[in-house]
């Protein structure tokens, strides 16, 4: 029988169900493992990231400690993949290494062999307690008096050590897209992120839409800033703020078995949610492969093709729910129905015209470049009126805008080139427009998760920062309802959900708008 992981807030008693408390004890085990050992919980941080000044500064590498072989470095650190259609696969193999020998270590010290990794399912409206952080994170020690290996100096949250997130950070719209693949060219990045090789934030530069929200905005929040420290210092920031030190702390691995349920809920939702089929992702990637270490001594070579059913050998598990929060309704389907076409029709689209990803078209930017320094900062998009009055025509309930191979036209806010220092940021977006009586409408949370890294100049993505790419149509739907017929003057509003500072150096290249359709 698969082991079934469950969410950390079902679990029998609070905070120290014995799922818990056998994970803090097999942590404890590993956190006392040398780094050079294969096994340990550095060298599985290190799989994710690594910056040995950084590890320094925080105490998790000393003086005089050995590394391990330049082989194995090689071969198994700083493989996190993000900003790429590899970022599920991986961490599901990432995660199912770390399980394994966490499950190993617990039953050495005569826990359970069944044990499986639970995860934080913040995103439950139906849990009044989602939203808040799991107490056996924060406990000062175990039930016996020990210290709590679960509990990291490093977790700063909103400044002050609290860890507050709120319904819009962790919302699932993601689970509405229908295509796993994305694109960078301005239309949707996709489910699952866009085409890549081997990316350890490498040259491409936009995160999929699971990825943006809810993972980058839960990683940011939970790792946070200090609030008087500098900016620009990597020591000025949590854990789970940076790539390089996330995998530190205990509960990143809660974290992404949550986002991992995710991609299950997104394949059983609707028949049509299907994972590549292109050799380039299954037995990619071809420039470098994946490789985890196991606690029998082997290790394990992987790809997506090796991942894509959990109850395989080499995983087997099961969640305990993977409930679509949306009813199975996908993307075009609840676009249909907002436009009031008549009932079934999109399931006359082809499959390849709901897989296939159509091209987008540039109809709008603002004007300058966006400095963000703490306050509200707001743009309008301009464009040709043809070209606006166009789009708007394309969106219409057409019979056959939902027939055969074509799929409904969408439109996307883009934040083009975002760049700084401040991993640990979170932006609000909101759009508006002035002939439209109606309020302005949150449009999507932006978290910077791992913009450092983006905006170095020396790393893969050779400066340029990341792209963000919102799904606005919608709010474009809403428009035409209350009788607007031309898209131009645009007005987007960047709110800070964290507070940032011009040290922070956070800047967005240009803000655009494009149409995707057929």
């Amino acid at each position: 029988m698969p082991r079934v992981r469950r969410d950390v807030w079902k679990l029998d008693q609070q905070p120290w169900d014995d799922v818990l408390l056998w994970y803090a004890r097999g942590v404890n085990e590993l956190m006392h493992r040398k780094l050079v050992e294969r096994t340990s919980w550095t060298f599985f941080g290190a799989i994710h990231g690594f910056d040995r000044s950084v590890w320094t500064d925080f105490g998790y590498l000393k003086s005089g400690d050995p590394l391990p072989s330049q082989a194995d470095q090689e071969q198994f650190w700083k493989q996190c993949q993000h900003q790429s259609w590899y970022f599920l696969p991986w961490h599901r193999g990432y995660l199912a290494a770390f399980e394994e020998t966490v499950r190993k270590a617990i039953i050495g010290l005569g826990g359970p062999a069944d044990w499986a990794l639970p995860y934080w399912d913040y995103s439950d409206s139906n849990n009044p307690n989602a939203l808040t952080f799991p107490p056996a994170f924060s406990a000062p020690t175990l039930p016996t008096g020990e210290p709590n290996p679960l509990l990291v100096d490093r977790r700063f949250g909103d400044g002050t050590g609290q860890i507050v997130l709120r319904p819009d950070d962790v919302g699932l719209n993601a689970l509405k897209e229908t295509r796993f693949e994305g694109s960078t060219a301005g239309g949707s990045t996709g489910f699952g992120g866009v085409r890549t090789p081997f990316s350890h934030f490498g040259p491409r530069s936009a995160n999929g839409r699971l990825e943006r929200q809810p993972h980058n905005v839960v990683h940011s929040l939970i790792g946070g800033r200090l609030p008087d420290g500098d900016p620009q210092d990597p020591r000025s920031y949590g854990l789970m703020s940076m790539p390089i030190t996330a995998a530190l702390d205990p509960i990143f691995w809660l974290h992404h078995a949550n986002i991992d349920r995710l991609w299950e809920s997104w394949l059983k939702r609707s028949p049509s949610n299907v994972n590549p089929a292109d050799s380039a992702w299954l037995t990619g990637p071809a420039d470098r492969r994946f490789a985890v270490p196991f606690p029998d001594g082997t290790t394990w070579i992987f790809s997506a093709a090796d991942v894509v059913n959990t109850k395989s050998p080499r995983l087997d598990y099961v969640y305990e729910s993977t409930t679509d929060p949306f009813g199975g309704a996908d993307l075009f389907a609840l676009r249909a129905e907002r436009l009031g076409a008549p009932a079934g029709v999109t399931d006359r689209i082809s499959p390849e015209a709901r897989v296939t990803e159509p091209e987008a078209e540039l109809i709008g930017t603002n004007d300058e470049t966006l400095r963000v320094q703490g306050d509200v900062v707001e743009t309008r998009l301009r464009m040709d009126s043809d070209v606006a009055r166009r789009t708007m025509n394309t969106l219409r309930v057409r019979p056959e805008a939902f027939a055969d191979r074509f799929a409904p036209d969408r439109v996307f806010l883009n934040l083009e080139n975002v760049s700084g220092v401040n991993d640990a940021a979170v932006l609000y977006v909101y759009v508006s427009h002035p002939a439209a009586d109606a309020p302005e409408t949150m449009v999507g949370a932006v978290g910077f998760f791992g913009v450092r890294e983006a905006t170095a100049p020396d790393e893969g993505h050779g400066g340029n920062g990341i792209t963000e790419s919102l799904d606005i149509t919608e709010w474009v739907d809403q428009l035409r309802s209350a009788g607007v017929e031309d898209l131009d003057d645009i007005r987007v509003r960047l709110v800070p959900r964290t507070p940032i500072h011009p040290e922070d150096r956070i800047s967005v290249g240009r803000v655009s708008l494009y149409r995707q359709g057929s």
